[in-house]
């Protein structure tokens, strides 16, 4: 009798890296301190995202990721059933596998936008997934990652302050805050997917809420920090909402740049998901 052992299909080859506007976009959103209401109305907190990218001829799919249970929830692509009080890791938990299961098992490539918490939610999600940790995909498949003021060394402390006096230490709020188990976890070199991620993160001086060395704080593959002058300032909504312009700014991918006239920090998103820079 001659017994054939069959050993298990090889896992698909990762996608190929290259420039274009066929990716799948995530657009992931921060945290939101309005009552019920919490950052759910996806359609609305990136209305002008949205409408640049389409603008622009971004051909792959637009889709938001919303993790508050109240408000108008549906308008959000996908869901999670959170609150502020559900830990950022759940919530990466939850991205990641939505993630896997719609687009990596399937051999499809996506590329993030994040603003504020958001960028904490994909940055812990690919630190679990690589670290192997129970409950996240064995692997995902993300192009770039773009992160618009988030709080990468923490938010300001007034703003955590009054966010911790209203909802009583929320949980988000604690983690956001510099020096948490939660920020000391992940580690300065964001992780990566397994077939690489190109990490973009802007931040700004005029942004009140999270800093500017914060808001680039991680070893990234380019950094713009907005600068400002006159009227042309930006602030923590902004960097989220700004599509036109010019606005004065420096670079960072071996060192920083002289400060000089920069592209909206929408068309800088852009550019980023669209660029293939190590290619």
């Amino acid at each position: 009798m001659v017994i054939t052992l069959a050993g298990a299909a090889p896992a698909s080859a990762a996608p190929s890296r290259s420039n274009g506007k066929s990716n799948t976009v995530f657009f992931v959103h921060g945290f939101d301190p309005k009552g019920e209401t919490a950052a759910s109305d996806c359609s609305d907190y990136w209305s002008d995202a949205l409408a640049h990218f389409d603008d622009e001829g971004w051909t792959g799919s637009l889709v938001t990721f919303g993790y508050y249970s109240g408000g108008n929830r549906e308008d959000c692509t996908y869901k999670y059933n959170g609150t502020r009080g559900t830990s950022i890791t759940t919530v990466a938990k939850a991205l990641a596998n939505r993630i896997y299961e719609s687009y990596t098992s399937h051999g499809r490539k996506v590329d993030v936008v994040a603003h504020s918490m958001g960028g904490l939610v994909i940055r812990s999600a690919l630190y679990h997934v690589r670290n192997g940790t129970s409950g996240f995909p064995p692997y995902l498949y993300v192009e770039d990652v773009v992160t618009l003021g988030t709080p990468h060394n923490g938010a300001n402390g007034l703003q955590l302050l009054g966010c911790k006096t209203v909802f009583e230490g929320q949980k988000q709020c604690s983690q956001m805050t510099a020096g948490s188990d939660f920020l000391e976890t992940l580690p300065e070199n964001p992780s990566i997917s397994r077939m690489g991620t190109e990490w973009t993160v802007v931040s700004s001086f005029w942004d009140a809420t999270v800093s500017e060395n914060s808001g680039v704080g991680v070893n990234a593959s380019r950094k713009t920090q907005y600068h400002g002058s006159g009227s042309k300032t930006i602030d923590h909504t902004e960097l989220k909402e700004l599509r036109s312009g010019k606005y004065l700014g420096r670079v960072w991918t071996v060192q920083w740049t002289d400060w000089y006239d920069r592209p909206s920090p929408l068309e800088t998103a852009l550019n980023a998901a669209y660029w293939e820079f190590g290619a």
